[in-house]
Order: C-alpha cells, then structure tokens, then sequence
C-alpha cells in the first residue's frame, strides 16, 4: 500500500504543470528561464621558448599568463607559435565539424633546436678524427723509430774501413862489452783496410800495411869502434784474417736475432697503431650512431608533441564552438605538457652526444660556438643478411689486432728461445791468419863476392810479392809469396755447470708456454665475442621487422582513432593512448636500428675489417691482413 502511494506521488512531480505542453506536438515545453552558459576563453597553444639566442646559457623566462583567462595553466617553457587564425562559428564545415584555417606547423618549426647545430656526414667525422687525433700520430712515429732500429740493426754488418799510422823512433848504442847488433833504429809504418761481421757470426778481415824502417847496424857486433851502417828496408804486408764461432754464437739464425727483433718490434707497432686506430674509429662511429639515435628520436619527440599540440587546437576550437567539454581539453594539455618535456630531454640528449662525439673527434670547446651535430649519413645496408659464424670467427681469427699482438709476441719470445739455447753450447772459436809480405833491403857491396851495392825501394818491395828473388844466391824460398806468415788457434770454454744458461732457456721456454696459453684464452675470448655480435645482428634484423610493422601499425591504429574522435565516437583518452602506442613503437624501431649498426660495428672490430669496410687507410703502417669481403655491409 505505501510503495504503491510513493508511485503515484512521483508521477505527480513529474508530470508537467498545466500550460508547459506544447499544443501542436503534445510534447512538455520548458519555460522555466534559464542561466546562460559562461564564455569558454580560448587557451593559448602552450610550448617552450629558449630566448633570442640559440648559444645563450641564461634561462628562459616564462611568458605571463593571458589577462583574458589568469587561470589558464601553462607548459614550464613556452616557445613562439605560428598565428592561429580566428575560430569558426559553430556548425560549419561538412558533417556541422570545426575545420582547422590553417595547416598545422612542421614540428622542426614548432620546436627549434635551443643551440646551434651543424650537418656532418660520417666520413667528414671520420676524417677530422684521423687528421687531429693525436695517438696516431704517435703511433706513426713509433713507427718510424722502429724502421730506425731494423736499419741499426742491419748496421752491424756494415763494411768499416780501417785506417792508421804508426812512427817510431829508438836507439841504444853499444855499452861495455855487449854486443850490439842495432845501435838504433826508426820506422813510419801506414796502414788501411776493411772489416766485416759475418751473418755466420765469425768477423773477416783486410789490412795493407806500408812500413819504411831504417837501421843503424855496427859492422863488427863485438867492437863498436869498428863503425855503423846503415840500412833501409821496405815492407808491403797485406793480412787477411777470419775468425769465426763453431758452437756458441755460430749461425745465420742466432746471430740475425738483433735483426729480427726490431723487425718483430717494427711490426708490433704497426698492430698497435692498427688497435689504437681501430677503436679510436669504433668509439668514433658509435657515438654518431648514438647522435642519430638522440637526432631521431627527437625527431619522433617534436612529431608527438605537434600531433598533440594539432589535436589540443582541433579540440580548443570545438570546446569554443561548445561541442567539447573543458575537461577534454584539459586532458589532452596535461599530454601535451608531458610531451613537450620529453622534446626539452631529447635535446639535453642530443647536445650531450654530439659533445661526445667532438671529444672523440679531437676538437676544442674553447671558442667554439656551434655545439650540435646533426647526422647527415644514414645507412644503407640495414635488411637482414646470412652471417657464416665460422667464417667469421676464422677472419677474426685472421686480423684480430688484439691476436695479432699475442702472435707477434710469441714469434718475439721464439727468437729469445733461440738464443737462450744457443748460449747452452760451449765456446769454440778459430782464428785464422795469413799474411804474405814484399821486403826490399838495401844490399851493400862485397868485394870478395862481388856483390855490388843496391838500395831497396817500394816497386821492388812490391815485387818481391810475386818474383823474390836473392842476388847473393843463399836464400831458401824465392818466387810468388816467398815471404809470408799464416797462422791458425783454437780457443775452448766450458761452463761445466751451466746453470745460468739453462735457467735462462727454461725461463724463456716456460714464458712461450704462458703466452700460448693467453692466445688460446684471447681466441676463446675472440669467439664468443663474435657469437655474440652475431647473434645481436640477428636479433636485430628480426626486430627491424618486427619494429616497423608495429610503427605501420600504431599509426593506422592513430589514424582511425582520430577518426573516430572527431565524429564523436571515441575519447581524448582513446587519442592520447594510440599516441603513446606509435611513440613507443617509433622508439623501439629506432633502437632496433642502432642495436643492428652497433652490432655490425662490434663484429668489423672484431673481425679486424673495420677500417677497409670505411674506407680508410693508415698512412705509415703495413696493410692489414683483410678478408675477400668486409663485414657488416657498406655505407656511405
């Protein structure tokens, strides 16, 4: 009974009071008066403003908030805008939709850079940072250093010439009753020839030696008073000498060790400076394929933002036209908000990787005032390709710089090894000399025989080489080198225990072990190093597949949104999270790019193709061992 009383009471309230229907249509007519709705204040197109300069450091001041509305919120920075033109009335266009009047801005426009930048291109970066890096002018004049030492070390089997004279000058008359057989003597003596060191390791010798001597003989060597004579003589004495090593230090091998370990040394350095040029130009690349990650990824940050920024002045005019409430638009500013200070982060990103990268380029910051790089080199070879992994490996294995080092190293402690063994044997040197000689002496006469007199001279001495003969007919040896003197030794020594040799081989020996176990771990190192590299290209191509069909995707998704937000079927909540959707799938495609080329670069370094993949050559240094194909594709 009362729930069917509250029926009635409530279909009285509602009905309408007599008078409020409408007599043609029956329908209830309002004439109650009511309230005029307030006037929606249009906001201003929030954004950020850096100042005047692009190089200034002061902070930015925000712009005062419009008189018409004090209300109104902002965005922390405000950057000009393009001049909106006046709001249509409500009601036109097709479909009774408010119509932009104007395109929308370019979001470089929209939002400027707030330092100045520059356009570099790869192989400008690449270049500056080989002409001014200073490492690598080092390196090449270590380099250098060590071509010095292959030709000292070549020095030691120069031909030298030997040269000298000698002058003297005695005498010593007869005392007593001695006898005296020279009262006094004087020679000058010259002397030149050539001496070479045997790769054998023995030493050969030549000497010519020229000697003119005079002689004050006593006629009677028991009677001094009996009187002096004097006699010259003239002496040409070549001399041919070799003495050479038959156990210790004996052979081409042991005795070129000098040689070869400045060569061993000369090409080391060339792998370092191979090394250091290599990841000077890694680090290099790198960090312009993380400014083209900042650069577009700004790129993807100004283009959400002006989306955004288009849809809150789409959204601005249909809440003036009344078909749009506040908080629509309020929504979709807070976005806007957040966008544009991820656009403000970007920037700061860019201009820290673009510092990083005119680091590694070697420039000063002192004076410089264009700060930004703006990459100009996109790559070419981005789809996916087949990668041999053992085959890559092998070219590691082949032009590592870091293995290179290791086996030069080895091939070093080799020849140490050598030498060390060769010191283990016993000493036993020969030495062989032969030296002929021409005399010519004064001959004075003999009446009994006689003999006449006869002066010695230097064409006679010199003759006496090949024709000696004796005019008193007493002498043993006449003809060709009738005159001459050879000789030969043999000298021996023995360390019986030989503990220091031996302790120095086995040292050398245990030292060629352990380096041959530092290749081996290096190697293992190498391989996995290039597995993994392998496996990130391949993980990358996948994802660049699967990255820009999610980007063709998130933007069909944000297109129809937006469609379906302006006939009214859809929210600014709607709108916002397709947007989110393509701003992350623009970022996730753009990082699949860079995983894939820092992955590529990770594999050249490592398969010492690098540098012949760029183009680039070091001016000093031995080409490196390069494979038929560089690795990682080409660019530009």
């Amino acid at each position: 009974m009362l729930g069917l009383t509250a029926t009635l009471l409530a279909a009285l309230l509602d009905a309408p009071a007599p008078g409020t229907l409408d007599p043609t249509t029956g329908a209830p007519q309002d004439i109650q008066p009511r309230a005029t709705p307030p006037t929606v204040e249009p906001r201003p197109s929030p954004g950020v403003n850096f100042g005047q300069s692009p190089t200034s450091v002061t902070p930015p001041a925000t712009r005062p908030p419009s008189p018409a509305d004090p209300s109104a919120p902002r965005t922390p920075l405000m950057r000009p805008r393009p001049d909106t033109g006046p709001t249509p009335p409500p009601g036109t266009g097709p479909s009774e939709q408010v119509q932009p009047t104007t395109p929308a801005p370019e979001p470089s426009t929209l939002y400027p850079l707030s330092f100045a930048a520059e356009e570099l291109s790869l192989s400008e970066v690449l270049k500056s940072a080989l002409d001014g890096n200073i490492d690598l002018r080092n390196s090449a004049i270590d380099i250098a250093i060590t071509e010095k030492q292959v030709t000292a070390a070549l020095g030691a089997y120069d031909v030298f010439f030997l040269a000298g004279t000698t002058a003297s000058k005695a005498v010593t008359p007869q005392r007593g009753s001695a006898a005296a057989f020279t009262v006094g003597n004087q020679s000058l003596s010259g002397n030149f020839g050539f001496e070479r060191k045997l790769e054998s390791g023995g030493t050969i010798n030549f000497t010519v030696t020229a000697t003119r001597s005079t002689i004050l003989q006593p006629i009677n060597f028991f009677n001094a008073a009996a009187g002096t004579r004097q006699l010259n003589s003239y002496i040409i004495s070549p001399s041919l000498t070799l003495t050479h090593p038959l156990l210790r230090n004996a052979g081409v091998r042991v005795n070129r060790a000098d040689i070869d370990r400045a060569r061993i040394a000369r090409t080391q350095m060339e792998a370092n400076q191979l090394q250091m040029a290599q990841t000077a130009i890694h680090d290099i690349i790198l960090a312009y394929w993380d400014v083209l990650f900042a650069s577009r990824d700004l790129e993807n940050k100004r283009r959400s933002a002006a989306t955004t920024s288009e849809q809150h002045r789409r959204v601005k005019a249909e809440v003036a036209a009344g078909r749009k409430s506040q908080l629509d638009l309020d929504t979709i500013y807070q976005s806007l908000v957040a966008r544009e200070n991820e656009v403000v982060l970007a920037e700061n990103t860019l201009l820290d990787r673009s510092l990083t990268l005119r680091q590694f380029m070697g420039q000063d910051f002192q004076k410089r005032k264009v700060l930004g790089v703006l990459p100009q080199t996109d790559p070419q070879a981005l789809a996916p390709r087949e990668i041999d992994l053992e085959a890559e490996i092998k070219k590691a294995y082949a032009a590592n710089p870091q293995l290179r080092s290791l086996e030069i190293g080895i091939a070093s402690r080799r020849i140490d090894e050598l030498v060390a063994a060769n010191a283990r044997l016993p000493i036993l040197d020969f030495r062989f000399q032969f030296t002929p000689q021409g005399r010519s002496v004064d001959l004075n006469a003999v009446a009994e025989t006689g003999v006449p007199a006869q002066r010695a001279s230097w064409p006679q001495a010199f003759s006496n080489f090949f024709t000696a003969t004796d005019v008193a007919k007493v002498n043993f040896n006449t003809g060709a080198f009738a005159d001459f003197n050879i000789s030969g030794s043999l000298n021996f020594n023995f360390d019986i225990q030989g503990r220091t040799p031996k302790a120095n081989h086995e040292r050398v020996v245990l030292e060629i072990r352990k380096a041959e176990f530092n290749l081996q771990k290096s190697q293992q190192q190498i391989s996995i190093a290039v597995i993994r590299s392998v496996n990130a290209m391949r993980t990358a191509s996948a994802r660049l597949t699967i990255t820009s069909e999610a980007v063709r995707l998130a933007e069909s998704n944000l297109r129809a949104e937006e469609a379906r937000f302006r006939v009214g079927r859809s929210t600014s909540y709607d709108v916002l999270f397709r947007q989110d959707e393509l701003a992350l799938a623009q970022f996730n495609a753009l990082s699949a790019q860079i995983d894939f080329l820092r992955a590529t670069v990770e594999l050249q370094t490592l398969t010492g193709q690098l540098l012949p993949s760029y183009g680039l050559e070091l001016s000093g240094a031995a080409a490196p061992r390069q494979a038929s194909t560089p690795t990682g594709g080409s660019y530009r």
